[in-house]
């Protein structure tokens, strides 16, 4: 059976990818397994193999107490029906945790953050390592999972493995927030578009208006990271950026010269301010890029707009150990912006990241062709300073 050959983290591969509902065969441990069946109707074939107790099954449709389900660890049919109770007896349960509370935005700025509609997640892709590389089973299965045929070939026009891991985990966790706020067990009906600027976004359905007026999606990758950050009533924009001062070759990168444009004369004195160690000064330029970043992704833009024009400020955020976790404020053309707020953390883990997450008013969004802009419907909302001062987590990383 193919998901007999996925490792045991499979599940958490799963679980990542969009609110796909797992369950766990309870009953049955007296017979060798519980019933399968080839259909919804109880009176419907019964396949030979029971399908084992213990074994995790993903669901694909539930009706009536039925469930069809798809194998991903245990023996017994690959697909099939199945009862989830006999004379009020449990043979399967839930795995996991369902959708959290709806919060609305009326509501205080922790509800919001706590609805299922503000969303920070992280992929560390060193750790998943798919039996037969990217096309093995588990590689091409979740690749399966995405719709669109061009987002499909996308993951598989990068020559390196590392890269195709990045594309694809990169496209399941931005399908994985866009079922989780529209309480959706698949994928399946729900349409992701990108604007002029490769901004993904969510065009149908959309989630309540009442609820997540304007929720939107973005997503980064670099080094071992990837990750994903969604918003109800803010824009925002996401980055991760590797503190690696080396380039492909293995030569340092001369990131004075190289990036001198880039940083404000403010902003390289605070790089130059930690002394004369360059990796301590790479990280601190690393914070102002991975700021920077996220501020032309919010804004839809890339880097066709002047990084140079926009200048930042750090305070420690409370709450977090110090120097792992800064609030920020722009500046940008030499005027202040407060209907714009960073976030940074410090990932966790040996080879260090910073992640920046930004959230901004509507009415600096670039949308050349209008789609993205047509589903942000409340766009008063993202300039309320509640919106601004809602907790902005950290990411939740989803070990694979």
């Amino acid at each position: 059976v193919l998901a007999q050959a996925w490792p045991r983290d499979t599940r958490a591969i799963l679980l990542l990818v969009g609110g796909m509902v797992l369950w766990e065969v309870v009953g049955g441990s007296e017979k060798g397994g519980i019933l399968v069946r080839a259909s919804m109707d109880l009176k419907s074939e019964t396949l030979e193999e029971r399908l084992s107790t213990g074994a995790v099954v993903s669901q694909l449709d539930f009706a009536g107490g039925r469930l069809q389900y798809r194998l991903v660890e245990g023996s017994g049919p690959k697909e099939g029906w199945v009862s989830v109770k006999v004379a009020g007896k449990d043979l399967l349960i839930q795995r996991g945790d369902g959708p959290p509370p709806v919060a609305s935005p009326s509501g205080d700025a922790e509800a919001v953050a706590k609805s299922r509609y503000c969303i920070r997640r992280a992929v560390n892709i060193d750790e998943w390592q798919p039996a037969g590389e990217s096309e093995g089973a588990e590689f091409q299965f979740l690749l399966g999972l995405i719709c669109e045929e061009d987002e499909k070939k996308a993951v598989m026009r990068f020559k390196f493995y590392d890269d195709r891991k990045r594309a694809l985990l990169s496209r399941l966790l931005v399908r994985s927030a866009c079922a989780d706020a529209l309480g959706r067990t698949s994928f399946a009906d729900i349409s992701i578009k990108r604007t002029k600027g490769r901004k993904p976004f969510l065009a149908s359905p959309l989630p309540p208006a009442a609820e997540a007026p304007n929720f939107n999606v973005n997503v980064s990758h670099e080094g071992s990271w990837v990750v994903c950050a969604a918003e109800p009533l803010c824009v925002t924009g996401i980055d991760v950026a590797e503190l690696r001062r080396l380039d492909k070759k293995g030569q340092p990168i001369d990131f004075h010269k190289s990036f001198r444009e880039h940083l404000t004369a403010a902003e390289w004195r605070d790089v130059d301010s930690v002394g004369d160690d360059l990796d301590a000064q790479y990280e601190v330029f690393s914070r102002y890029w991975s700021a920077k970043e996220a501020f032309v992704k919010a804004r839809g833009d890339g880097l066709a707009f002047p990084l140079g024009q926009v200048e930042f400020t750090w305070s420690p955020l409370e709450g977090f150990p110090a120097r792992s976790a800064y609030l920020g404020t722009a500046v940008v053309e030499g005027k202040a912006r407060p209907k714009w707020s960073f976030v940074q953390h410090r990932m966790p883990g040996e080879k260090p990241h910073w992640t920046t997450v930004a959230r901004a008013p509507v009415c600096d969004v670039v949308d050349a062709q209008g789609e993205f802009t047509k589903t942000l419907r409340r766009p008063e909302e993202a300039e309320k300073q509640e919106a601004h001062d809602a907790p902005s987590p950290p990411c939740e990383v989803v070990p694979v």
